[in-house]
Formats: structure tokens, sequence, C-alpha cells
């Protein structure tokens, strides 16, 4: 039962990730203002980076863990949530580093994006950390 309920999590927050990637890759106006970045003027490139990056890779990195995740057996299954998971924890790691070092970042709204991101990878590795605490008490 355990093991369904932090699937269902899991599965949730991927849904999120996903929903987040396909958004920003319909609208990458919606994604450059959440991650409050803007292209840089007379680069054409810019709305192409937003809807690959923002959008291409989070809609399909979260959508295949998500199939994988409901398809694989239950021992495997878990296993494919580490590498999404990880990627999301590294940016927390990242942007803290950032309000660390960086000069002036070390305002509110980075300080919530860091507990959205590992709250985010947290979530997604759900599934994961369960198992590997079956693991650990049974072995």
């Amino acid at each position: 039962m355990l093991n369904l309920i932090t699937q269902l999590i899991s599965s949730a927050i991927l849904a999120f990730g996903a929903w987040m990637g396909l958004y920003s890759m319909l609208k990458p106006s919606w994604g450059s203002k959440t991650v409050g970045l803007i292209p840089l003027p007379g680069h054409a490139e810019g709305p192409s980076e937003f809807r690959a990056t923002f959008g291409g890779l989070f809609f399909f990195g979260h959508l295949v863990t998500l199939i994988l995740l409901w398809k694989l057996d239950q021992l495997s299954a878990p296993i494919v949530t580490c590498p999404l998971a990880a990627c999301w924890i590294g940016s927390g790691i990242g942007r803290m580093i950032s309000i660390w070092r960086d000069e002036g970042t070390a305002t509110r709204l980075n300080w919530i994006w860091v507990g959205f991101e590992m709250g985010m990878g947290i979530l997604i590795a759900l599934p994961f950390l369960v198992l590997l605490k079956l693991v650990h008490f049974i072995g």
C-alpha cells in the first residue's frame, strides 16, 4: 500500500513537471516569465531555447519517467525516478551555491525556488526512497 501511495505522489509531481514543460513548449513566453529570463534582443533563437529547454526537455523527461514508473516491475520502476530527481535536487543545490557566492541573489524568491526544486526532487524520488528503506529493513 505504501508503494502505491508513493508512486501516486511521484506520478502527480511528474505530471505537473510534464505540464510545465508542455506549457513552456506551447507558450515560451510563460517559461521565460516564470524563470525571470528574457531572450536577448536581436537573437531569434531565444524563444527556441525556451521551447527546447524549458519545454521539450521538461515535458519529455517527466513524461517518460512517469510512463516507466508505471510500466516497469515494482523493483525496477522506482529506480527510473533517480536521474530526474537528481536533476531537480542538483538545480536546488546550484541555486544555493549562487545564493552563497553571487552578490544580491539571496532573495526571498530564490529561496522559494530552492524549496520548490528540492521538493520536486524528493517527491519524484519517493518510490525509490521507500524502496531503499524496504531493502534496508529486509536486508
